[in-house]
């Protein structure tokens, strides 16, 4: 058995790292002495510098705590979790520091909005005649009917054209709501995992909102994902937001 100093040279672990993880139930002494003082067994070593890597990683104790009463296919489930959450997360500060490294103060005021967490867009077919903001009837439209249904919208207003026939638009509009809720009949489901997107405010004038963005993608080094959306700002009669998902990157050209 060893004492509190001694477990604590063994794993590297300080006395009141291990006096911490005590008490959120992390790593229990094995026992104490006749003394009161703690002590561990030789085999918790490992289980010791486990805990703290899981801690380096940025890991939360709640989490590594349910992890450790798992055993077996349900550890092997949320290491899965963990590792794609970490993805995500890698993902997120690539794309922080390559916006960094690129955005001036004079270039064309593109963004960066972070959907850290899984989301769910519900989608409604739309069609409207063709024209600026065509499917903004249809949004307010969709949203009353979801405010009747009692399901709470994060974001709304989000527009994707599909298809123009014979003077008329063809698409979807959609709401981001919260995962769980049952979607009213006739809508489309469409999980979303943590995304980053790159946006642009754009006017209804400019139709070439989006060959710019992508231009300056490329000059950013981003590579835009398969989600495009547009946004339709409340208050703004005239202007949407374009949002374009960042899946990859590479070395930006001006990058030396």
């Amino acid at each position: 058995m060893l004492t509190i100093s001694q477990f604590a040279d063994r794993s590297g672990l300080s006395p009141s790292a291990l006096r911490f993880y005590q008490r959120r139930g992390l790593l229990l002494p094995t026992g104490r002495r006749a003394n009161g003082y703690r002590v561990y067994a030789e085999g918790q070593v490992e289980e010791a510098r486990f805990i703290s890597s899981l801690r380096a990683a940025g890991l939360p104790i709640a989490e590594i705590r349910e992890f450790l009463r798992m055993s077996g296919r349900s550890r092997e489930a949320m290491l899965a979790t963990w590792q794609q959450d970490m993805t995500a997360r890698l993902l997120s500060l690539q794309i922080a520091d390559q916006y960094l490294r690129g955005v001036t103060s004079t270039q064309i005021p593109i963004h960066l909005e972070h959907w850290k967490e899984p989301s769910v867009l519900v989608w409604f077919p739309a069609t409207a005649p063709e024209g600026p903001l065509a499917f903004r009837a249809a949004v307010t439209a969709r949203k009353r009917e979801l405010d009747r249904r009692r399901i709470p919208v994060l974001t709304s207003g989000y527009v994707r054209t599909l298809d123009l026939v014979d003077g008329h638009l063809h698409g979807e509009v959609g709401f981001r709501i919260r995962p769980g809720r049952r979607l009213p009949q006739g809508a489309r489901r469409h999980d979303v995992p943590p995304t980053v997107f790159a946006t642009l405010e754009c006017s209804v004038r400019d139709e070439k909102a989006a060959h710019r963005v992508f231009r300056l993608l490329h000059g950013l080094g981003f590579r835009p994902g398969e989600l495009h959306l547009e946004r339709y700002l409340p208050g703004a009669p005239d202007r949407y937001l374009l949002m374009m998902a960042v899946r990859r990157i590479q070395p930006a050209a001006a990058a030396g």
